[in-house]
């Protein structure tokens, strides 16, 4: 999954350039590259799926020039993720009508490749019984910006059962199911058949389901449809509603970072003496601990501060202290408030 609407690192990333497009890694690889590697010792290119808004193509083909043009899926418009996996799967049926999905954003980070292609591999074998399955990221500090999944007993397949999702707590929930240690991240990662999950939207999302029949019986109906699909998470329309025993977690310790703001730079990129993190062209003088972002064609220099963020990308520069990273998205809400989405 490659859409998105770009607001968690604005001005960095925009609604033409999410996040998983930027030159953020070490080495400047982007997020999606990155995805992709990983999986590939475990995937050939030509069996993976790419979906997209059709604004941001040309950004999912330079960032991965080895997957083939016709593996790209777009989205006319975005619409969340229950029909994201769903016209994903409308596409691997017409390919292979037996065929195992493994569903999984491209915008996160992960330190251990190895691990997490065991972790992946392990969950694609409980879905090849039938069984769906999600990875769980062990829950070591309680985040109040994940979700969570309760998981129960070792099932005969190697992985849990899943008892519920949660969704993102309250700092003294969130302690509360560290501290259980029955509760994991949710990493939003899922694996099924695609005509299993095709099966359970039509059940828990009828709407839906209608729309993608349509879209299976005719494929160049799919920007007319496509548009009046719900908005929806998969997990809201159709995980949560699956009796117990019908989901499975596997455990996936691979040091997993969704990087959902800016202060998770912090935890992907390597800082200098000073505690600074910089990307791009950055001069300090007694500067400490801050997170840098020049974009092409700027410079930052930062002078007798600490523990900011500061980032000049385009036509915009974003200054916040790193404990506030997560209020980038009220920036985006004031912008979209006063109409000037240009900048979006």
């Amino acid at each position: 999954m490659a859409g998105g609407g770009g607001t968690r690192l604005w001005p960095a990333s925009r609604r033409k350039r999410p996040k998983q497009f930027l030159p953020i890694l070490p080495g400047g690889q982007t997020l999606l590259g990155a995805t992709v590697a990983r999986l590939l010792p475990l995937v050939p290119a030509e069996r993976i799926l790419v979906v997209t808004a059709r604004s941001q193509v040309g950004e999912v083909e330079r960032c991965v020039p080895e997957i083939p043009k016709a593996n790209i899926v777009v989205e006319p418009i975005g619409r969340n993720t229950a029909p994201c996996i769903g016209l994903a799967a409308v596409d691997v049926m017409g390919r292979d009508p037996n065929g195992i999905m493994a569903v999984v954003p491209s915008d996160q980070y992960v330190t251990d490749a190895d691990t997490y292609r065991q972790s992946v591999a392990r969950a694609i074998a409980v879905a090849s019984s039938g069984d769906i399955c999600t990875i769980g990221i062990p829950a070591r500090t309680p985040e109040t910006g994940f979700g969570y999944l309760e998981r129960g007993d070792q099932a005969a397949n190697g992985a849990y059962a899943l008892t519920r999702f949660v969704e993102k707590p309250d700092a003294k929930t969130a302690q509360d199911y560290v501290a259980s240690g029955r509760f994991v991240w949710n990493s939003g990662m899922f694996f099924f058949a695609a005509e299993r999950i095709l099966s359970e939207i039509d059940r828990h999302m009828p709407a839906l389901g209608k729309i993608l029949s349509e879209i299976r019986k005719n494929r160049g109906e799919t920007d007319r449809l496509y548009p009046d699909a719900p908005s929806e998470s998969i997990d809201y329309g159709v995980m949560e509603k699956l009796p117990a025993g019908q989901v499975f977690v596997e455990l996936g310790d691979f040091g997993w970072n969704d990087v959902g703001s800016w202060s998770a730079i912090g935890e992907i990129r390597n800082s200098d003496e000073n505690g600074n993190v910089p990307t791009g062209e950055t001069v300090t003088v007694d500067a400490q601990n801050n997170i840098l972002y020049a974009g092409e064609g700027r410079v930052i220099a930062a002078v007798g501060v600490s523990d900011l963020i500061i980032v000049a990308e385009g036509d915009a520069v974003l200054i916040m202290p790193r404990s506030r990273a997560q209020d980038v998205r009220e920036i985006v809400k004031a912008l979209e408030k006063t109409k000037r989405e240009t900048y979006l």
